[in-house]
């Protein structure tokens, strides 16, 4: 197993490294124009397929641009349509954005999708704000053992979060646990002996889909010694509803006890011209 968790944080890297080369020169550019600028630097690593496996969004990438009062940002799901890339919202100064991409390896089938809330303005106080909620999500992932379940990273996470936070809906789960409140997931295959994919695509897609398990208060998955999870959420100041929403995807690995948080975000900061996230 200690394989595929090294190939989880490879195709994580990989990710992050596709990010670094293809947000350059945003300025004027549509969510589409950023979506295929992504899917360009894709084609060029045959080690991974060519979409991504959270579809919809088309290809498995989203991009979400917006400026105040940020609406877009708001979305409840990407499956919907209207959350799609579009040519109208575009990308300037003072643009707050969100890209996700979600890869998967084709040799071991595992996942490593990245996320982040992109912001390269003025505005101190967004800054500020984004940063404060990186650490935040951060401290969440920071904050699981071995042993531990899935429900009581979830409580943790909740009593962290909700007093300083409004969590805004962003996964749909299982359909036990749709309306539940969801930090993440398993990465499918990075724990389970024997686990069967499929062969084709979209067999694949599918498999991971419906066989994530969730960061909830009712599932008691125990973090076992050797497995990958991811922790996500998006935050919302509710005192100050101003500011935009931010999204921030880490990925955690254990490998024979051994864990290892992957950010990977220190190169697509400087690319963007967010170094103000890279200032301790």
């Amino acid at each position: 197993m200690s394989d595929l968790i090294e190939a989880v944080k490879k195709t994580r890297e990989l990710a992050a490294d596709i990010f670094t080369k293809s947000l350059i020169n945003l300025e004027g550019n549509s969510e589409i124009e950023i979506r295929e600028k992504i899917l360009s630097e894709v084609k060029n690593h045959s080690e991974i397929f060519t979409e991504g496996w959270y579809d919809p969004p088309p290809f498995g990438v989203a991009v979400l641009l917006d400026k105040k009062p940020y609406e877009r940002l708001l979305f409840k799901s990407l499956r919907n349509s209207e959350c799609w890339p579009n040519e109208i919202s575009k990308f300037d100064k003072e643009t707050v954005g969100m890209v996700y991409f979600s890869p998967v390896d084709c040799k071991t089938k595992m996942l490593g999708d990245i996320g982040l809330t992109i912001y390269r303005g003025n505005d101190q106080e967004i800054k500020e704000y984004i940063k404060k909620c990186y650490k935040s999500i951060l401290a969440v992932a920071e904050h699981a053992k071995v042993g531990m379940k899935f429900s009581d990273l979830c409580i943790f996470a909740d009593k962290l979060l909700k007093n300083k936070y409004k969590i805004v809906g962003w996964m749909t789960a299982s359909p036990k646990s749709q309306k539940l409140m969801n930090f993440g997931h398993t990465i499918p295959g990075s724990f389970e002996n024997n686990f069967v994919f499929g062969n084709a695509f979209e067999e694949i897609k599918e498999s991971i889909r419906t066989k994530r398990l969730f960061i909830n208060e009712i599932d008691n998955f125990e973090i076992t010694k050797t497995c990958a999870f991811t922790v996500e959420t998006r935050l919302l100041d509710p005192e100050k509803l101003y500011l935009p929403v931010v999204y921030f995807h880490f990925i955690v690995c254990f490998n024979k006890g051994k864990k290892e948080v992957l950010e990977n975000f220190s190169e697509i900061f400087k690319t963007v011209g967010m170094d103000y996230m890279n200032s301790k």
